[in-house]
């Protein structure tokens, strides 16, 4: 075996080279780019298990900021024969890289396979690692080495949750249920905490552990009112001095409600006070009523809510009881409401601004100067719809950061910030935003700050927007709204029809402009288009698209992006509001609220929204394009006249403004 050639002669921190004068270059230049080739045929030769070229490539890289990866490949390459003092040297060398718990996974998984059970303890003890599967693990060599008390107490916790666990925890949970430590109670717990997960199968594989007749009826019954809840109509079937039973009603209830919701409903106010209910499931069934009844805007939902929440405990209750209130256009009921919320809701913007137009359509109350410079005070969607409606300036409050690039160069400059650019070089996300979450816990506040400046540098954006978040630095806008591919967007726009702020906001909101981005359900790119979406829209615009692959290119996507908007645009006849919703959720929901609620006004229809994102989208969407207009020195509105004929307070008679 030839010896670990790619390490400096100990691993500890002294044997760290000094890095080359060139390496401090400005960001503008690409100070690695031959190493950066030779550090991916080093790769390649890893991959083709080709060792010799390896090592003789990564011999010429040892001031390349990755170098490190290359040990990690070397170190991965030989574990089945390293020992716990070599991992110790690579921790201690490259304790700062994400690269180090890896190799320490790595490193527990093989003594796992070796089953050298001291070997885990002394990894697990130096470096723990945290999850479920290191934690059987751990437990699993106490077990082994004798320590049966806590490999069984352990052993207990794990085992009685909601889920399957790892496959690393059946050793340890036969031995313990071999060693008679699983009782019935244990198991009807675990069986319990299963089927209200919605894991059926494994309740049912729980249940052989029941060893109580009561527990296997209880448990008997929680499966057949699982499997047809509307066995709970019968008033008999549960009693009220179970509390066990109580579980059974509040599960079959809810699963009831996806079927028949005024049914479960009317089973819940019968039950509620009747069977033996812990507070905490009591008050969060109350608050699932409440709020899945409101945005089904039901003619009687007031009279309902008056026996659900007859006191307006529930707070986001309320507020749906406010939207019900406004799409009846009931000023006073909108003013009492507002007012039974608790005082930190009441001063939000959005209620603020609700019960500014309630008192103003009514002629009832005052709307106080405090109140309302509160309001416009604000950068948000209500506080600039006051702002129009008084004519006033919109007030952004950006304080941006003030870094000289002496700070950031030095940022920039340190090791780990190093690897970052590299990996964004070889499109390497994952890995740099590995750095980056571990490079956040060792910065100071300033520095954290300042990092978000480094990747916007970097066009970055969406960690720039992350890191400004992070740092709580939600008022420096440069980092927060950034105009990447300013010019596609002007010119697509342009193409399309369309407003070029419009669409660069819903980049903003979709992706914070990550260009290859994918959300769980496959939408892809810049402005987060469906691939049956791209299809289509290319055929009908004419744009040159072969597959999903595509959307990940900046210019194809903001060229399908825009035309879709336009094509939205243009279905709900040139209203950004109902268009931009349809991006969000879909044409036909949108079509369907529409005829359901599209005589309101567009500021009711958009706060009665039933999809809690798409309000909050649409909203976003619309405020980030006064951001960006006001930043660029643009004239702005966040509506268009027409768009702000269609207010409540201009459509319910008075003359007045906010």
């Amino acid at each position: 075996m030839k010896p670990l050639s790619l390490m400096c002669a100990t691993l500890v921190l002294g044997c760290a080279v000094s890095l080359p004068s060139s390496a401090a270059s400005p960001s503008g230049t690409d100070t690695y780019a031959r190493e950066r080739a030779s550090y991916q045929q080093a790769k390649k030769a890893a991959a083709a298990k080709d060792w010799d070229t390896f090592e003789s490539i990564s011999a010429q890289l040892r001031h390349y900021p990755l170098y490190p990866y290359l040990e990690y490949e070397q170190m991965e390459r030989r574990l089945a024969s390293a020992s716990q003092s070599q991992i110790d040297q690579f921790t201690a060398t490259h304790g700062d890289t994400p690269l180090a718990s890896r190799l320490q996974r790595s490193w527990v998984n093989q003594l796992a396979r070796q089953q050298a059970w001291h070997g885990i303890l002394q990894a697990m003890a130096k470096n723990p690692l945290s999850g479920t599967k290191y934690q059987c693990l751990e437990l699993e060599a106490r077990l082994h080495t004798g320590d049966t008390t806590r490999a069984y107490a352990g052993a207990a916790e794990l085992w009685n949750v909601g889920s399957s666990q790892p496959n690393s925890c059946d050793a340890l949970f036969n031995s313990w249920i071999k060693s008679g430590q699983l009782t019935s109670d244990i198991a009807l717990s675990r069986f319990f905490k299963a089927i209200e997960a919605g894991n059926d199968s494994l309740a049912k594989y729980v249940q052989r552990y029941l060893s109580q007749a009561d527990h296997k009826a209880v448990s008997d019954l929680f499966l057949k009112v699982s499997s047809d809840p509307r066995l709970l109509a019968n008033p008999k079937l549960l009693s009220s001095g179970n509390p066990l039973h109580g579980r059974i009603a509040a599960h079959g209830i809810r699963d009831l409600a996806r079927k028949d919701l005024l049914q479960s409903f009317d089973l819940w106010l019968r039950d509620r006070d009747r069977l033996m209910l812990d507070p905490q499931r009591r008050t969060t069934l109350d608050r699932y009523f409440g709020v899945r009844m409101g945005k089904n805007f039901l003619p009687d939902y007031e009279a309902r809510m008056a026996r659900l929440d007859p006191d307006f405990q529930q707070e986001e209750v309320t507020e749906w009881r406010i939207r019900n209130a406004l799409t009846r256009l009931d000023w006073p009921r909108v003013q009492q409401l507002i007012s039974k919320l608790p005082a930190e809701l009441q001063a939000n913007e959005r209620w603020l601004y609700w019960n500014s137009v309630a008192i103003d359509s009514t002629g009832k109350g005052s709307n106080s100067p405090e109140s309302l410079a509160r309001l416009l005070g604000s950068r948000n969607f209500y506080s600039f719809l006051a702002a129009e409606m008084h004519d006033r300036p919109y007030d952004l409050q950006d304080e941006p950061g003030n870094f000289d690039s002496t700070q950031l160069d030095r940022l920039e400059q340190s090791p780990a910030f190093r690897r970052m650019r590299e990996l964004l070089r070889l499109n390497e996300t994952y890995q740099a935003r590995s750095e980056w979450n571990l490079a956040q816990t060792r910065l100071s506040d300033n520095d954290r700050h300042a990092a978000a400046h480094v990747a916007s540098r970097w066009d970055w954006h969406d960690q720039a927007i992350r890191g400004a978040i992070s740092s709580k630095r939600w008022n420096d806008l440069s980092i927060r709204f950034p105009h990447p591919y300013k010019a596609l967007f002007k010119q697509y726009a342009a193409d399309r029809g369309i407003n070029r702020t419009w669409a660069l906001s819903i980049a903003r909101q979709e992706s914070a402009f990550q260009a290859a981005v994918q959300s769980g359900a496959g939408a892809r790119g810049l402005m987060q288009l469906m691939p049956a979406t791209a299809t289509q829209t290319a055929k009908r615009y004419s744009v040159p698209y072969r597959n999903s692959v595509d959307l990940n290119d900046p210019q194809t996507n903001i060229a399908l992006g825009t035309a879709y908007l336009a094509q939205m645009l243009e279905r709900f006849n040139g209203n950004r509001v109902f268009a931009t919703a349809a991006y969000n959720a879909g044409p036909h929901r949108v079509s369907r609220w529409l005829e359901e609620r599209g005589d309101l006004p567009l500021d009711i229809w958009i706060e009665t929204i039933p999809f809690d994102e798409t309000r909050n989208y649409v909203q976003n969407v619309l405020a980030f394009g006064v951001i960006y207009d006001v930043r660029d020195q643009q004239p702005t509105r966040m509506l268009s006249p027409t768009e702000s004929a269609r207010l409540a307070l201009y459509q319910s008679g008075s003359a007045k403004k906010l």
